[in-house]
């Protein structure tokens, strides 16, 4: 089960670590270009330079696969409330980076 925060929750060291930690094989986020994204500090890298296909594939007015997979896997809520509402792949890469710098500095 995995340790959920809620937003504007102070994140320990240890909770930090964890959301930047690779996560289980099986639950790795598979873009349906076939790249595979093992933890959030990859996720940025991803979008930059997956095609606005592939990102429109996995976030659109039906779903956004990013959210679940942060939410869902990563645990990480605040973040993944933070790009919910998301459209561009800058936004979200900024976001995320963000988070990260931020996780980085816990």
């Amino acid at each position: 089960m995995v340790k959920k925060t809620k937003k504007h929750e102070k994140i320990s060291k240890a909770d930090a670590e964890r959301f930047l930690q690779d996560v289980p094989a099986e639950k790795c986020f598979w873009a349906n270009n076939g790249w595979i994204i093992r933890n959030l500090r990859e996720l940025p890298i991803a979008l930059e330079n997956m095609s606005d296909e592939t990102f429109f594939y996995h976030c659109n007015k039906e779903k956004n696969d990013f959210y679940n997979w942060i939410k869902d896997v990563i645990g990480y809520e605040e973040l993944a409330e933070r790009i919910k509402n998301v459209k561009t792949k800058k936004s979200m890469m900024n976001r995320v980076k963000k988070a990260i710098r931020e996780l980085e500095n816990a």
